[in-house]
């Protein structure tokens, strides 16, 4: 938490609007909105195929601990046109 705010009783979970960060309300970033059309449209647009002749029956699904959950070895998809 920035030093400013140390000295005051404001709840982090709460109402404050001091503590919302840059990036929400009225600042929030105006692509945010066409995340789902642009991630749609790659999905659609190509044919994808595991790298190496990897099927789905023999991926390796093990996982990692970090800040978040991951797969041990990063999955590798190839794009084609369709």
């Amino acid at each position: 938490m920035p030093e400013r705010f140390l000295g005051s009783d404001m709840d982090v979970r709460g109402q404050n609007f001091e503590l919302i960060p840059f990036g929400a309300g009225r600042r929030i970033c105006p692509g945010i909105r066409m995340i789902h059309l642009m991630l749609a449209s790659l999905l659609h647009s190509y044919d994808w195929k595991l790298e190496d002749g990897v099927t789905p029956e023999n991926m390796n699904m093990e996982e990692k601990f970090g800040v978040t959950l991951q797969n041990a070895q990063p999955l590798r998809a190839l794009p084609t046109l369709v």
